[in-house]
């Protein structure tokens, strides 16, 4: 069962870079590959069909904000962007996410696609150092400031 919510905890910003009202985009402390990021409302909603259309419409335009940068950053030309519903879905945080996860050619899943929602449960935590390398630059290059 689900319990604990990181996105609700205001340590999470720590790994934030980019921000709206209603919208954040953090780096994935256990990234798939390069540039995984989680795009998440800042009001808690467990479901997709919980949020306002003010907020859907938030993080889409959020999406096509960083798209860009990360594809620049960590040479991507193609994206998954995929959220997980529900405990029986895979979800292992009750708080809606959204994960956007960069592409190209030569990542390691292109030889089985759907592998990359394995590694999305398998991937291992990177270390704090490597964490604040990767908020500090798309930071830098989005142009904020935390």
């Amino acid at each position: 069962m689900m319990k604990f919510d990181p996105f609700c905890n205001k340590d999470i910003l720590n790994n934030a870079f980019y921000l709206t009202e209603s919208t954040m985009a953090v780096y994935d402390i256990k990234p798939v590959l390069p540039g995984h990021s989680l795009l998440i409302p800042r009001r808690h909603v467990a479901d997709i069909t919980a949020l306002e259309k003010n907020e859907v419409v938030d993080i889409f335009n959020t999406l096509n904000t960083i798209k860009p940068v990360i594809f620049k950053l960590y040479n991507a030309d193609s994206y998954d962007f995929t959220a997980q519903v529900g405990e029986y879905s895979g979800m292992t945080v009750p708080h809606l996410h959204f994960h956007f996860i960069p592409r190209n050619e030569k990542d390691k899943f292109q030889t089985d696609n759907n592998s990359v929602y394995e590694g999305i449960e398998h991937s291992k935590q990177i270390s704090p150092t490597e964490m604040s390398r990767n908020v500090e630059l798309l930071r830098k290059e989005l142009n904020w400031s935390h």
